[in-house]
């Protein structure tokens, strides 16, 4: 069994039964001392295949709903569903050929996803609403350069939906507000080569770690409103 983790009025935990080959996934309300729930029984949903991994489960911000991958012929091609944690029910949203991965917008009914070409490379951003069809998804971001790969995940804060894209010895990123999933993402700092860069974000501030005036690698920091590297400063 995992060490529980606490994150947002739940403890999450991992487990394994003896004899069986997957892990049950679960959670308790605010006590470790609580009723157990059930999230993923991998298990059962390995039963009759013969290959199963499970990536990408991901919570809706308001506990309700869970997004989840399920990749079934050893190829790191997911098919991501979701799950009412209410009703115990599997939603009828099917996105194929995905990394696993969603990110959730603050409305608990947007996600954002990323497909991948022929070759495997991850290359494609897509917006998609709960209820209607993955052929109605809309494009958000193409990554024509084929030496980079591209995801889309959810700041720990919460505030922002990130694209990254990256490359050997390049990075650059674009963030839009998990408030407004409709809106335009706007690019942090644009790619260069030689360039190497992450983010995060906390309060007014996105944090950078750079190979920017390195040897190595260091911590700078910018406010959300002037994220070119101009404006980086170093963090004492």
């Amino acid at each position: 069994q995992s060490v529980p983790y606490f994150y947002k009025g739940y403890w999450y935990i991992t487990r394994y039964e003896k004899g069986l080959e997957y892990p049950v996934f679960s959670r308790k309300k605010d006590s470790l001392e609580n009723e157990e729930e059930i999230l993923i029984d991998q298990n059962e949903l390995a039963t009759n295949h013969a290959y199963h991994a499970l990536g990408g489960m991901q919570v809706s911000p308001n506990n309700l709903l869970m997004a989840f991958g399920e990749d079934t012929v050893s190829r790191r091609i997911y098919t991501i569903r979701f799950k009412d944690l209410e009703s115990g029910e599997v939603l009828e949203d099917v996105l194929q050929n995905t990394t696993g991965n969603v990110a959730w917008a603050n409305d608990n009914k947007t996600v954002f996803y990323t497909q991948k070409d022929e070759s495997l490379r991850s290359y494609k951003i897509f917006r998609h609403v709960l209820g209607t069809p993955q052929s109605e998804d809309v494009e958000i971001f193409h990554e024509a350069d084929e030496t980079f790969n591209t995801g889309v995940y959810r700041s720990k804060s919460g505030a922002y939906i990130i694209i990254g894209s990256g490359a050997t010895v390049s990075n650059e990123y674009r963030f839009l507000s998990a408030d407004t999933p409709l809106g335009e993402f706007t690019v942090f700092q644009p790619r260069e080569r030689h360039l190497e860069y992450s983010i995060a974000h906390y309060k007014d501030h996105f944090y950078v770690l750079t190979n920017l005036d390195a040897k190595n690698f260091s911590l700078m920091r910018t406010s959300v409103n002037a994220t070119e590297k101009p404006n980086w400063e170093a963090v004492i």
